[in-house]
Protein backbone atom coordinates (compact mmCIF):
# COMPACT_ATOMS: atom_id res chain seq x y z
CA UNK A 1 0.00 0.00 0.00
CA UNK A 2 1.49 3.59 -0.80
CA UNK A 3 2.20 6.20 1.47
CA UNK A 4 -0.17 9.30 1.49
CA UNK A 5 2.11 12.22 1.16
CA UNK A 6 0.40 15.41 3.08
CA UNK A 7 1.88 18.75 2.46
CA UNK A 8 2.22 20.65 5.45
CA UNK A 9 2.76 24.20 6.41
CA UNK A 10 5.91 25.18 8.96
CA UNK A 11 3.18 25.82 11.80
CA UNK A 12 0.92 22.87 10.88
CA UNK A 13 4.52 20.77 10.99
CA UNK A 14 5.89 21.80 14.27
CA UNK A 15 2.90 20.63 15.59
CA UNK A 16 2.86 17.47 14.21
CA UNK A 17 6.45 17.17 15.13
CA UNK A 18 4.87 17.67 18.88
CA UNK A 19 2.01 15.73 18.94
CA UNK A 20 3.88 12.47 17.49
CA UNK A 21 7.03 13.20 19.45
CA UNK A 22 9.61 13.29 15.62
CA UNK A 23 12.14 14.71 15.52
CA UNK A 24 12.34 16.92 12.11
CA UNK A 25 14.83 19.03 10.76
CA UNK A 26 14.75 22.96 11.56
CA UNK A 27 13.82 24.87 7.92
CA UNK A 28 16.94 26.73 7.01
CA UNK A 29 16.73 30.28 7.17
CA UNK A 30 16.29 32.20 4.00
CA UNK A 31 19.33 34.83 2.70
CA UNK A 32 19.01 38.20 1.12
CA UNK A 33 20.67 38.84 -1.79
CA UNK A 34 23.71 41.29 -0.99
CA UNK A 35 26.24 43.13 -2.61
CA UNK A 36 28.95 40.39 -0.78
CA UNK A 37 27.05 37.38 -2.30
CA UNK A 38 26.40 38.66 -5.92
CA UNK A 39 30.50 39.40 -5.51
CA UNK A 40 31.07 35.76 -3.93
CA UNK A 41 29.14 34.18 -7.06
CA UNK A 42 30.07 36.14 -10.12
CA UNK A 43 33.35 38.43 -9.58
CA UNK A 44 36.83 37.70 -9.21
CA UNK A 45 37.86 36.87 -5.74
CA UNK A 46 39.38 39.59 -3.57
CA UNK A 47 37.96 42.88 -5.67
CA UNK A 48 35.52 43.62 -2.34
CA UNK A 49 38.01 44.95 -0.74
CA UNK A 50 38.54 48.22 -3.10
CA UNK A 51 35.09 49.83 -3.54
CA UNK A 52 35.85 51.73 -6.29
CA UNK A 53 36.68 48.80 -8.47
CA UNK A 54 33.49 46.71 -7.56
CA UNK A 55 31.18 49.18 -8.03
CA UNK A 56 32.57 49.41 -11.48
CA UNK A 57 32.38 45.33 -11.77
CA UNK A 58 28.94 45.53 -10.41
CA UNK A 59 27.81 47.94 -12.98
CA UNK A 60 29.43 45.61 -16.21
CA UNK A 61 28.08 42.31 -15.08
CA UNK A 62 25.63 40.93 -17.51
CA UNK A 63 25.16 37.58 -16.36
CA UNK A 64 24.14 36.82 -12.76
CA UNK A 65 24.01 33.86 -11.11
CA UNK A 66 22.74 33.45 -7.55
CA UNK A 67 20.86 29.52 -8.04
CA UNK A 68 20.94 27.51 -4.60
CA UNK A 69 21.68 30.52 -2.26
CA UNK A 70 18.53 29.93 -0.20
CA UNK A 71 17.24 32.91 -1.09
CA UNK A 72 13.97 34.01 0.06
CA UNK A 73 13.07 37.44 -2.09
CA UNK A 74 14.47 39.08 -4.96
CA UNK A 75 16.01 42.52 -3.96
CA UNK A 76 19.07 44.62 -3.72
CA UNK A 77 19.43 44.09 -7.63
CA UNK A 78 19.20 48.27 -8.18
CA UNK A 79 22.71 48.31 -8.03
CA UNK A 80 23.82 46.27 -10.93
CA UNK A 81 24.02 47.45 -14.83
CA UNK A 82 22.83 46.16 -17.57
CA UNK A 83 21.72 42.52 -16.59
CA UNK A 84 20.67 40.04 -19.68
CA UNK A 85 20.66 36.94 -17.78
CA UNK A 86 19.73 35.79 -14.29
CA UNK A 87 20.16 32.59 -12.88
CA UNK A 88 18.06 31.65 -10.04
CA UNK A 89 16.86 28.72 -9.82
CA UNK A 90 17.06 26.41 -7.12
CA UNK A 91 16.05 29.06 -3.93
CA UNK A 92 13.23 30.04 -1.75
CA UNK A 93 11.51 32.37 -4.01
CA UNK A 94 8.22 33.26 -3.16
CA UNK A 95 7.12 36.19 -5.30
CA UNK A 96 8.06 38.17 -8.36
CA UNK A 97 9.31 41.14 -7.89
CA UNK A 98 11.99 43.87 -8.09
CA UNK A 99 13.23 43.48 -11.41
CA UNK A 100 12.22 47.01 -12.76
CA UNK A 101 15.69 48.44 -12.74
CA UNK A 102 16.52 45.49 -15.32
CA UNK A 103 14.80 46.30 -18.22
CA UNK A 104 17.75 44.55 -20.26
CA UNK A 105 16.70 40.87 -19.23
CA UNK A 106 16.51 38.08 -22.22
CA UNK A 107 17.26 35.17 -20.22
CA UNK A 108 15.59 34.50 -16.72
CA UNK A 109 15.75 31.25 -14.64
CA UNK A 110 13.16 31.03 -11.98
CA UNK A 111 12.55 27.31 -11.87
CA UNK A 112 12.48 25.09 -8.73
CA UNK A 113 11.36 27.74 -6.14
CA UNK A 114 7.90 28.68 -4.44
CA UNK A 115 6.41 30.91 -6.51
CA UNK A 116 2.77 30.85 -6.37
CA UNK A 117 1.56 33.39 -9.35
CA UNK A 118 3.25 35.05 -12.68
CA UNK A 119 3.54 38.65 -12.03
CA UNK A 120 5.65 41.72 -12.45
CA UNK A 121 6.77 40.86 -15.91
CA UNK A 122 5.31 42.77 -18.19
CA UNK A 123 7.20 45.66 -18.10
CA UNK A 124 10.35 43.43 -18.98
CA UNK A 125 10.05 43.70 -22.73
CA UNK A 126 13.13 42.20 -24.49
CA UNK A 127 12.77 38.71 -22.39
CA UNK A 128 12.80 35.98 -24.37
CA UNK A 129 13.55 33.07 -22.09
CA UNK A 130 11.43 32.10 -18.86
CA UNK A 131 11.59 29.38 -17.23
CA UNK A 132 9.46 28.59 -14.46
CA UNK A 133 8.91 25.43 -13.73
CA UNK A 134 8.84 23.34 -10.62
CA UNK A 135 7.01 25.97 -8.94
CA UNK A 136 3.73 26.42 -7.76
CA UNK A 137 1.48 28.12 -10.24
CA UNK A 138 -1.95 27.57 -10.05
CA UNK A 139 -3.07 29.44 -12.67
CA UNK A 140 -1.66 31.73 -15.29
CA UNK A 141 -2.29 35.72 -16.17
CA UNK A 142 -1.13 35.75 -19.96
CA UNK A 143 -1.58 39.75 -19.65
CA UNK A 144 1.29 39.97 -16.95
CA UNK A 145 4.09 38.03 -19.49
CA UNK A 146 5.92 40.08 -22.02
CA UNK A 147 4.81 40.04 -25.63
CA UNK A 148 8.44 39.22 -26.73
CA UNK A 149 8.44 35.51 -24.87
CA UNK A 150 10.23 33.21 -27.55
CA UNK A 151 10.28 30.17 -24.97
CA UNK A 152 8.36 29.61 -21.95
CA UNK A 153 8.62 27.34 -19.48
CA UNK A 154 6.39 25.99 -16.67
CA UNK A 155 6.22 22.45 -16.28
CA UNK A 156 5.55 20.81 -12.80
CA UNK A 157 3.19 23.73 -12.25
CA UNK A 158 -0.63 22.82 -11.20
CA UNK A 159 -1.69 25.30 -14.03
CA UNK A 160 -0.16 22.90 -17.04
CA UNK A 161 -2.98 20.54 -16.53
CA UNK A 162 -5.61 23.18 -17.38
CA UNK A 163 -6.81 21.87 -20.93
CA UNK A 164 -6.41 25.13 -22.26
CA UNK A 165 -3.19 25.90 -20.70
CA UNK A 166 -1.48 25.85 -24.48
CA UNK A 167 -3.87 27.89 -26.74
CA UNK A 168 -3.94 30.40 -24.06
CA UNK A 169 -0.52 31.26 -23.69
CA UNK A 170 -0.06 31.16 -27.77
CA UNK A 171 -3.16 33.44 -28.08
CA UNK A 172 -1.33 36.34 -26.12
CA UNK A 173 2.67 35.40 -27.38
CA UNK A 174 2.94 36.05 -31.20
CA UNK A 175 6.40 35.34 -31.19
CA UNK A 176 6.17 31.84 -28.61
CA UNK A 177 8.09 28.87 -30.50
CA UNK A 178 8.43 26.49 -27.43
CA UNK A 179 6.10 26.22 -24.77
CA UNK A 180 6.65 23.71 -21.78
CA UNK A 181 9.67 21.81 -23.49
CA UNK A 182 7.69 21.50 -27.45
CA UNK A 183 7.58 23.05 -30.48
CA UNK A 184 4.54 26.06 -31.05
CA UNK A 185 2.93 24.11 -33.79
CA UNK A 186 1.56 26.23 -37.47
CA UNK A 187 -1.96 24.49 -37.08
CA UNK A 188 -1.89 25.97 -33.52
CA UNK A 189 -1.45 28.89 -33.85
CA UNK A 190 -3.87 29.26 -36.50
CA UNK A 191 -6.38 27.62 -33.53
CA UNK A 192 -5.33 30.00 -31.57
CA UNK A 193 -6.03 33.01 -33.83
CA UNK A 194 -2.74 34.14 -34.64
CA UNK A 195 -2.05 35.19 -38.22
CA UNK A 196 0.84 32.80 -39.61
CA UNK A 197 2.43 33.19 -43.02
CA UNK A 198 2.05 30.14 -45.98
CA UNK A 199 5.65 29.78 -45.58
CA UNK A 200 6.10 29.70 -42.21
CA UNK A 201 7.61 26.23 -41.16
CA UNK A 202 5.87 24.20 -38.61
CA UNK A 203 8.51 22.26 -36.32
CA UNK A 204 6.02 19.75 -34.87
CA UNK A 205 3.39 18.80 -37.12
CA UNK A 206 5.97 16.15 -39.06
CA UNK A 207 7.92 13.44 -37.40
CA UNK A 208 9.95 13.07 -39.39
CA UNK A 209 11.83 16.45 -40.17
CA UNK A 210 14.95 16.28 -41.09
CA UNK A 211 17.99 17.44 -39.18
CA UNK A 212 18.45 20.19 -41.47
CA UNK A 213 15.18 22.01 -40.65
CA UNK A 214 15.42 20.95 -36.60
CA UNK A 215 18.46 23.14 -36.82
CA UNK A 216 16.88 25.97 -39.12
CA UNK A 217 14.17 26.03 -36.22
CA UNK A 218 16.54 26.18 -33.40
CA UNK A 219 17.89 29.15 -35.52
CA UNK A 220 15.40 31.06 -35.47
CA UNK A 221 14.46 30.59 -32.06
CA UNK A 222 17.47 32.13 -31.03
CA UNK A 223 17.54 34.62 -33.45
CA UNK A 224 14.32 36.24 -32.42
CA UNK A 225 15.25 36.83 -29.06
CA UNK A 226 18.39 38.89 -30.40
CA UNK A 227 21.06 36.86 -30.52
CA UNK A 228 22.79 33.75 -29.31
CA UNK A 229 24.43 35.17 -25.97
CA UNK A 230 21.21 33.91 -23.84
CA UNK A 231 22.47 30.01 -24.32
CA UNK A 232 25.69 30.81 -24.20
CA UNK A 233 26.37 29.84 -20.65
CA UNK A 234 24.07 26.97 -20.71
CA UNK A 235 26.71 26.21 -23.90
CA UNK A 236 29.97 26.57 -21.74
CA UNK A 237 28.53 24.87 -18.59
CA UNK A 238 28.00 21.29 -20.54
CA UNK A 239 31.72 22.24 -22.36
CA UNK A 240 33.52 23.28 -19.33
CA UNK A 241 31.88 20.19 -17.56
CA UNK A 242 32.42 17.54 -19.99
CA UNK A 243 36.57 18.99 -20.13
CA UNK A 244 36.35 18.28 -16.22
CA UNK A 245 35.11 15.36 -16.99
CA UNK A 246 38.31 14.33 -19.38
CA UNK A 247 40.85 15.41 -17.38
CA UNK A 248 39.74 13.94 -13.95
CA UNK A 249 39.45 10.71 -16.69
CA UNK A 250 43.21 11.45 -17.76
CA UNK A 251 44.73 12.69 -13.82
CA UNK A 252 42.87 8.90 -12.90
CA UNK A 253 44.79 7.42 -15.47
CA UNK A 254 48.46 9.10 -15.17
CA UNK A 255 48.17 8.02 -11.47
CA UNK A 256 47.28 4.52 -12.40
CA UNK A 257 50.53 4.06 -14.53
CA UNK A 258 52.55 6.15 -11.77
CA UNK A 259 51.50 3.23 -9.79
CA UNK A 260 51.99 0.66 -12.05
CA UNK A 261 55.77 2.02 -12.67
CA UNK A 262 56.98 1.91 -9.12
CA UNK A 263 55.48 -2.01 -9.23
CA UNK A 264 57.39 -2.45 -11.65
CA UNK A 265 60.38 -0.61 -10.49
CA UNK A 266 60.33 -2.51 -7.10
CA UNK A 267 59.69 -5.85 -9.09
CA UNK A 268 62.99 -4.92 -11.11
CA UNK A 269 64.99 -4.56 -8.07
CA UNK A 270 63.89 -7.18 -6.17
CA UNK A 271 64.80 -10.07 -9.54
CA UNK A 272 67.70 -8.19 -9.54
CA UNK A 273 68.70 -8.52 -5.72
CA UNK A 274 67.67 -12.40 -5.86
CA UNK A 275 70.66 -14.15 -7.44
CA UNK A 276 72.97 -11.97 -5.41
CA UNK A 277 71.12 -13.18 -2.29
CA UNK A 278 71.21 -16.49 -2.88
CA UNK A 279 74.64 -16.32 -3.92
CA UNK A 280 75.65 -14.79 -0.50
CA UNK A 281 73.39 -17.75 1.18
CA UNK A 282 75.68 -20.24 -0.59
CA UNK A 283 78.72 -18.64 0.49
CA UNK A 284 77.76 -19.19 3.71
CA UNK A 285 76.58 -22.37 3.88
CA UNK A 286 80.22 -23.61 2.05
CA UNK A 287 81.63 -21.44 4.59
CA UNK A 288 79.77 -23.12 7.53
CA UNK A 289 80.86 -26.53 6.63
Amino acid sequence: MASEVVDLGDNELWKFQAENDVELEAPKKSVRISVSLIAKRNLPAGITKESDKLVAALMKLTHLRLDRENIGEIDNLECLGPITNIYLQQNQIKKIENLESLTKIRFLCLAGNQITEVENLHHLTGLGFLDLSDNKIDKVNPEELPKSLVILTLNGNPCTVNPDHRKQLIQVLPRLQQLDGQQVTRQEKLEAGLEVSDDEDDEGLEDDEDDEEEEEGQEEEIDAVEGKGMFHDVTCGIVERSHERVKDVLRQHKDHMTELEEVRSQSALTMAATPRLSSRMSERSETDQ
